[in-house]
């Protein structure tokens, strides 16, 4: 993929980056000695959920490491850059034979 493929679905990449770094806050922030814990916490994480199940299930077996769910979040930028390309893609132009 080129810098072209990117330029063409940046609504595409904006949304994923804005949903995967929100669910990445999410689980960074969900034990009580973190420090943006909060109730929100449990609302955004139900949001985000189908992204932030893996980094959850890290995060709650082991609460110390919390680089791990870095990696893991930025492994699903990309599956969900290309959920969101398929959403947002514009259908073909069909043009009428006279």
């Amino acid at each position: 993929m080129n810098l072209h493929y990117f330029r063409e679905r940046k609504l595409a990449l904006y949304v994923s980056l804005l949903y995967v770094g929100l669910s990445t806050l999410t689980v960074c922030s969900l034990y009580p000695n973190d420090r943006l814990y909060g109730e929100w916490t449990t609302y955004t994480l139900l949001f985000t959920f189908p992204i932030s199940i893996f980094s959850f299930m890290f995060r709650y077996a082991e609460a110390d490491l919390i680089y791990p769910v870095f990696i893991i979040q930025a492994i699903h930028i990309i599956p969900t850059f290309l959920f969101c390309n398929y959403i947002f893609k514009k259908p073909p132009i069909k043009y009428k034979a006279n």
